[in-house]
Order: structure tokens, then C-alpha cells, then sequence
């Protein structure tokens, strides 16, 4: 009999949980989680920020904005849902709308999986290692001390990261990304006409961008893919023994400063009248006789590693120290 009551107790707290509230209403609500589980939250209007915490247990604590029709709150088997929903999205996609934004708290346990999505927000991420996925379309996100699969992108809005540590992508089209003190297997950031700025020991690395400029500070690496199409890249690298640099560039600039213990072979290619710079041997580059065409065919140290950088009619330079 009173294993039944505590059943009903435990079943009425759940359904408690999943209830509508009242626009502009405050909140402060908990609901048990597994501690490796999955929680899924859908936003449109505001700011969140997520914390990692030792409990097992998912928390939300804040204020919902004025136009909030439903909120949601439940658990679903391994994962927890928290989703609000707007009276009519159409009407508030616009950046901000004051009383409509949402400011939510949330606490989940710090191996939980996370899948953030929003409209127009700006959201907050920290101590969260079982891996994070945070979308928005017009916000900022700021992320610190995630681990795990970490996946972070944005329209219209900055990314800034650090001490992030796994397999991170980082993905802006007109904002700027921001990555510091980044440790993983392997790290990939793409932006179109925002900038790039990135300190990092990850091993591997992948660079895409067409109008932003880049600027690189990297240690060790074994591969490395860069592409940018009219901007600047700037790249300070330590040369893994046996590593592999690859860059292209159409009418952009790309700067390679390696460490002085650098040791690879280098070709260096210029198709339709750019330039090359040479820094770092007294190899001179050579000129296509019956056209615009250069190239730099050259090696350092024992010739351990292998760089080929390409342009059309940018600029390559690359130096050492």
C-alpha cells in the first residue's frame, strides 16, 4: 500500500513538472535525471545559461518572457525535455523584444548530453562533459569548459570558447569565433565573412573561410587543412614529425610561421600571378617562362614533414622562429 502511494507521489511530481505556466511567470522547478542522459532544450527568445552540476537532477530557474504560451518540463525516459513555446514565432523573430525574452537558469549533471537550440538568443554553456550541441540563429554563444563530441554554430552571432577538450566544430556565418586554450583530437572552425581566432594544442585541425580573416596559434600538429577565399590567414605552428599541412587560397594572403625546429618539405605553388615569399631557405622560387605561373620547391631539416600551400593571385609567405 505505501510502496503504491509513493508510486502516485513520484508519478504526480512528473506530471507537475510537464505543466503550462503563465507568461512573465517565475520559475524555479527540478526533475530527476539520469546522470549520463540526454537533455533537449528548445528556446526562441532571450538567454540561457547552462551549468554543469554533481547532482542527478535537471534544474530550471528563471523568468519567461511575456509571450510564452506553454512551458515544458518533463522527462522522458533517458532524456529531459525543456521547450518554450511562443504564442506566434512569426511575430517575435526579431532581435530583442524586451519583455518577450526568456532568462533561464538551467543546472543538469555534468556528463549529461546537451542539444541547445534557440531563435534568437544568447546562451551560456560551462562544466558540461558528456558533450554539447548548441545552436542559435541570432545570438551570441559562450562556451567554457566543455568536453566530449562539442559542437557550437551560429548565423548572426559571436562564438567565444575556451578550454574546450574533445572533437570540437565551431560554425559562424557572420559572426566571430573566438577559441581558446582548446585541447582535443581534433578541431574544425568555418565562418564566411567573420573572423577566426584560435589558440590551440588539438592535434588536428580544419579551417574554412571565405571572407573572415584568420589568425592561428597552434602547437604539435599532425594535419592540418586550411581554406580561405579572399581573407587573410595567419598561422604560428609547431610541425609534428611526419606532420602534414595543407592550404589554398584564392586571392587572400597566407602567412606560415613555423617553429625554428620546423623540419619539412615544401611546395608552394602560384597559379595566375601571385606571390611567394621565402623566409625560411635560400631556395629562390622560380617563374613559369610563358606565363603568370610560380613556384617553391624547397625542404628544411631532414624533411620530416610536408606542407603544399596553393593560390591563384594571393599572397603565401612562410618563415620560421
Amino acid at each position: 500500500m505505501k510502496l503504491m502511494m509513493l508510486k502516485g507521489v513520484c508519478s504526480a511530481i512528473g506530471l507537475m513538472a510537464a505543466l503550462s505556466v503563465s507568461a512573465g511567470e517565475q520559475i524555479d522547478r527540478s526533475i530527476e535525471a539520469n546522470p549520463n542522459g540526454y537533455v533537449e532544450i528548445e528556446h526562441v527568445n532571450g538567454k540561457a545559461e547552462i551549468k554543469g552540476w554533481d547532482k542527478s537532477q535537471v534544474q530550471v530557474k528563471g523568468e519567461l518572457g511575456e509571450n510564452t504560451e506553454r512551458f515544458v518540463f518533463e522527462r522522458r525516459g533517458n532524456e529531459v525535455l525543456i521547450k518554450v513555446k511562443v504564442k506566434n514565432s512569426r511575430k517575435h523573430s526579431s532581435r530583442w523584444g524586451n519583455d518577450n525574452e526568456d532568462e533561464l537558469i538551467i543546472f543538469v549533471p555534468h556528463q549529461s548530453r546537451i542539444n541547445y537550440t534557440a531563435v534568437n538568443a544568447d546562451v551560456r554553456l560551462g562544466d558540461i562533459k558528456g558533450g554539447t550541441n548548441a545552436q542559435t540563429v541570432n545570438g551570441e554563444i559562450d562556451a567554457q569548459q566543455l568536453s566530449g563530441r562539442v559542437r557550437l554554430e551560429s548565423v548572426n552571432g559571436d562564438i567565444n570558447a575556451d578550454a574546450l577538450k574533445g572533437d570540437v566544430a565551431i560554425e559562424t556565418v557572420n559572426g566571430d569565433i573566438r577559441s581558446q586554450s582548446t585541447k582535443g583530437r581534433e578541431d574544425a572552425y568555418k565562418s564566411v565573412n567573420g573572423d577566426i581566432n584560435v589558440t590551440s594544442s588539438s592535434r588536428e585541425l580544419r579551417v574554412t573561410t571565405v571572407n573572415g580573416d584568420v589568425t592561428l596559434a597552434m602547437q604539435k600538429i599532425t594535419y592540418a587543412n586550411l581554406e580561405t577565399v579572399n581573407g587573410e590567414l595567419k598561422m604560428a605552428l609547431a610541425l609534428a614529425k611526419g606532420g602534414e599541412l595543407q592550404a589554398t587560397t584564392v586571392g587572400g594572403e597566407i602567412n606560415l610561421n613555423f617553429a625554428p625546429d620546423v623540419s619539412a618539405l615544401f611546395d608552394i605553388r602560384a597559379h595566375a600571378g601571385g606571390k611567394i615569399v621565402n623566409r625560411l631557405t635560400h631556395d629562390k622560387v622560380q617563374k613559369d617562362k610563358y606565363g603568370p605561373s610560380s613556384w617553391l620547391a624547397t625542404s628544411i631539416g631532414q624533411g620530416q614533414g610536408k606542407v603544399s600551400v596553393s593560390t591563384v593571385n594571393g599572397r603565401v609567405s612562410i618563415s620560421k622562429g
